[in-house]
């Protein structure tokens, strides 16, 4: 495999300190550092994917857990799966945190101050019955959760999970009150953790529910759906799948023996498939198996100094120590981080390590996204952080590094890319996600007025490209012509009945099939 070509910026940034002292100031800040050592030195090679000795995976629960893991009709409102805030060409994380939309408000509640939250965009605020209910934050908007969201690759590598390790390796089906997978003891990661946390936002009202669901109302929409009904571009295999088995009872049959949904099959397909998502083919697991030419003599420097700078915290197969640490990424009132879930005051402030294989895919950085780079993340660690806890010292001590040492540290964590992730392709592949829209929003700038039923008759008379059919499509009857426009002049002045879901207040996926389609 070749090395990475050299990015713009660290290009611009060499030539630049090049040119100021015509090679002075490189030679100012001394020899460079050795090269690392054959092999990986003080990070090992990764283990064989860990498995629970009570529920080994097999290829049909793979097969039946992605089939629900990037089902959007698990939602309450039909909109999200577990593939919208875990996407694997965004490194198993959420592709959309980078957008406006995204902003959560923080503990103060005021959109706009420091402490925002760049989290994942989840379901409107609702009762089960479908009741569309407004938030003291969002409104009838999408609610956002109050952290960024980990990735899922390589997450069956961790004995905990979630930024406060609020899960843990033991798996407690949420049924019967029963351990279906008590763990393998402290610090091993072959237990039920991705068990355990398939399951949690499926019930969560920010994420994915409704104010008290339960488990009967999930099993009544598995049972109604077609299968990725409101998806596109699905995968061959599954598709071939599909053929065989062409509702959700079938596809339990497939893998459990018997149609029978409960939520124990659900968290064990999902964490099945899961645990295929194994992201082993970097350029840095290729020079751990002795290529010395699979990263560049940079990315080998930035692996050099990584080892010097970022270790124990990064230690270990995935690069996380799987501990809980306050570095000092804003003050800890704002967010108490592992405190929440231990009540020990030690832990206030506190967060897990996040792994970082992948991590360029993962803009932005943080809990709370706050860093929209790696440079950013890596000049962070370089200042000591920006918040100091008074009482337990720095949040991180300042490392002191010159810039070109700082490149090399991105150079390399670019290497720990894998380019089937990066690239959607097995065991990363997927189905394409239902596009958000606002039904009557025909310009798309967020708001149903006049110029959306100019909109509609420009199209209809003018050729007026629109960016999402579904939107200009005001009555959803599959067609877009005079009557869409009379439609939603009759909603906008004569108080006339609400345009067909996605609803007004809210963007959503079309919910009927038809030809219309939007852009993005």
């Amino acid at each position: 495999m070749s090395s990475r070509p050299i990015s713009s910026v660290r290009l611009f940034f060499l030539l630049f300190l090049a040119w100021l002292s015509f090679g002075d100031v490189l030679v100012a800040q001394g020899p460079p550092p050795p090269p690392p050592p054959p092999g990986g030195g003080g990070i090992p090679p990764l283990t064989p994917v860990p498995e629970p000795a009570q529920h080994p995976s097999t290829t049909e629960e793979e097969m039946l857990g992605k089939f629900l893991f990037w089902e959007t009709q698990l939602s309450q409102d039909r909109a999200v799966s577990c593939g919208t805030c875990h996407f694997p060409e965004a490194g198993g994380s959420d592709p959309r945190t980078l957008s406006e939309v995204t902003r959560h408000p923080g503990s103060d509640g005021v959109l706009g101050t420091p402490d925002d939250i760049m989290g994942s965009i989840g379901s409107q605020s609702q009762n089960c019955d479908g009741t569309i209910l407004s938030n003291t934050f969002f409104g009838t908007e999408r609610q956002v959760t109050n952290r960024k969201s980990q990735s899922t690759l390589g997450a069956m590598y961790s004995p905990n999970l979630f930024w406060d390790g609020r899960i843990g390796p033991q798996f407690i089906n949420p049924e019967t009150g029963a351990v279906s997978i008590p763990g393998a003891g402290s610090g091993s990661p072959a237990g039920g953790a991705l068990e355990a946390q398939a399951i949690d936002p499926i019930l969560s009202e920010i994420e994915m529910g409704c104010d008290s669901r339960s488990w009967d109302d999930v099993r009544a929409r598995l049972l109604a759906a077609v299968p990725l009904q409101y998806s596109t571009n699905i995968p061959v295999a599954m598709a071939s799948t599909l053929a065989q088995f062409p509702d959700y009872s079938a596809l339990f049959t497939m893998a459990f023996g018997t149609p029978t949904i409960t939520a124990e099959r659900i968290a064990f397909a999902i964490a099945a498939y899961e645990r295929t998502l194994n992201p082993d083919q970097t350029p840095f697991d290729l020079f751990l198996a002795g290529n010395p030419n699979a990263m560049s003599n940079d990315a080998q420097q930035g692996f050099n100094r990584f080892q010097n700078a970022c270790l124990p915290c990064h230690g270990g197969p995935f690069l996380s120590d799987n501990v809980f640490h306050d570095i000092g990424v804003r003050p800890e009132n704002e967010d108490l981080g592992r405190f929440l879930i231990t009540g020990n005051n030690v832990d206030r402030g506190r967060f897990k390590t996040p792994p970082l294989r992948n991590v360029e895919l993962r803009a932005p950085y943080f809990h709370n996204g706050g860093k929209e780079t790696l440079l950013d993340v890596v000049n962070f660690y370089n200042g000591g952080g920006d918040f100091q806890n008074p009482e337990q010292g720095p949040g991180t001590p300042p490392l002191g590094l010159p810039l070109g040492a700082r490149l090399d540290i991105v150079e390399f964590l670019e290497a720990l890319t894998d380019p089937r992730a990066e690239q959607g392709l097995p065991p990363f592949d997927h189905p394409s996600m239902p596009v958000y829209f606002r039904r009557g929003d025909v310009n798309s700038d967020g708001v149903m007025d006049i110029s959306d039923a100019i909109g509609v008759l420009q199209y209809l008379f003018d050729g007026l490209v629109v960016n999402c059919d579904d939107a200009a499509d005001a009555n959803d009857d599959g067609e877009i012509n005079i009557s869409d426009a009379v439609r939603l002049l009759s909603r906008l002045f004569n108080g006339g009945e609400p345009l067909p879901a996605p609803s007004e207040s809210a963007e959503g996926p079309d919910l009927t099939i038809d030809q219309l389609e939007c852009l993005n």
